[in-house]
């Protein structure tokens, strides 16, 4: 998943009720936290740019506090605003591999994310590699459509500027299967942008994305 990924998480899982006694930040109950733990399977780009795709399972996990404190897959954070629509903070974060690099690389940055309206939330994050030094950052909008008590639909536009430069527009659907189990699934169509586009080696500027999985919340 993107580093992104979990506020959509987050947005499409948060039950409606909660316990009097709230954290402000996050409208927890107190001292709580809640977890996601599973895994999925899903295919994409070999590389960007290749005209090859590949099969891959990788596990999901996330995990979030009363506090704002939140952990997803690499990636960490904390909320630091009393306004539950309007939340920002400090997130740390395992980026993926760049171009001309050796493997990965940690991240250091922050992120804003604003519920513009009840179903429609703008999510922004930046980050620079400890290593190459580059600016990362990621620009989504997102649309969240409660279709009843056990299906969500998110849609999502987003520019992204990493290793590359690409455009993505995808959906997200998320069908609880019962009390702490769901099925997750997404597709997204990707698409090189800018002098990423034209970059020697690129043989696709534009490929779709898919996955699926199987999670359980404690």
């Amino acid at each position: 998943m993107r580093a992104a990924c979990w506020f959509v998480l987050l947005s499409a899982l948060a039950a409606p009720g909660r316990a009097s006694a709230q954290s402000p930040i996050t409208l927890m109950p107190e001292g709580s936290r809640e977890g996601l733990v599973g895994v999925a399977y899903g295919e994409a780009w070999s590389r960007r740019g290749s005209n090859t795709r590949q099969a891959y399972v990788f596990p999901m996990f996330y995990m979030q506090w009363s506090s704002g404190a939140f952990i997803e897959g690499l990636s960490a954070g904390w909320k630091l605003s009393d306004e539950p629509h309007f939340q920002y903070g400090p997130i740390l974060a395992v980026s993926s591999r760049a171009q001309g690099a050796r493997g990965s690389q940690p991240t250091a940055g922050g992120f804003v994310q604003w519920r513009v309206l009840h179903d429609v939330e703008f999510l922004a994050l930046t980050g620079v590699g400890a290593r190459d030094g580059d600016v990362k950052a990621e620009l989504a909008l997102n649309w969240i459509n409660t279709l009843d008590g056990d299906h969500t639909l998110v849609l999502q536009a987003a520019t992204v500027k990493d290793e590359a430069r690409s455009n993505r527009l995808g959906a997200r659907w998320h069908w609880r299967l019962g009390r702490r189990h769901s099925l997750m699934t997404s597709v997204s169509g990707i698409r090189l942008a800018g002098s990423s586009a034209h970059a020697p080696g690129v043989e696709r500027r534009s490929s779709v994305a898919w996955s699926a999985g199987l999670l359980y919340s404690f």
